[in-house]
């Protein structure tokens, strides 16, 4: 047998190996896999749930419209402004007023972070958002969120 001949016997014998030992390890990796699912799935089933009543929070997502009239002074700004929320309190969300005090009707609300467009400033630092709606100036923050 001349050198060439016997090369590529011997390749084929070793690839023929391979794959054989790569087919029973995968076989045996299945069975495995069943006797780990069976098992994770006997412990699922002793597990007990509760449910416990929650808040509803209502985000605001705009646009809406605001009917409340204007009985306060506010000056526009230069042009639309995205400002950010934060330096809120350990509830993480930020009330969006339908106008510019606490004392008005609460039209939704912004998490932490989130990016508001503000296109007007009142005499008593609140932002007038572009749906019309107002966000006290306490809170918010030009510079955006760091990851």
């Amino acid at each position: 047998m001349n050198r060439k001949t016997f090369t590529l016997r011997l390749t084929a014998i070793m690839l023929t190996a391979v794959i054989g030992a790569s087919v029973a390890a995968c076989g045996g990796k299945d069975t495995a896999e069943s006797l780990e699912a069976s098992d994770a799935s006997a412990e699922i089933s002793s597990i007990t749930t509760t449910t416990e009543a929650t808040t509803t929070l209502t985000e605001y997502t705009g646009p809406l419209s605001n009917t409340e009239p204007v009985t306060w002074n506010e000056t526009a700004l230069e042009s639309e402004t995205v400002l950010y929320v934060y330096n809120i309190s350990d509830t993480g969300y930020l009330n969006v007023r339908t106008g510019p005090q606490p004392t008005y009707a609460k039209a939704g609300t912004l998490s932490k972070g989130q990016s508001v467009t503000v296109v007007a400033r009142t005499d008593n630092d609140w932002y007038k958002t572009s749906d019309g709606f107002y966000i006290s100036g306490n809170y918010l923050t030009s510079t955006p969120p760091t990851a």
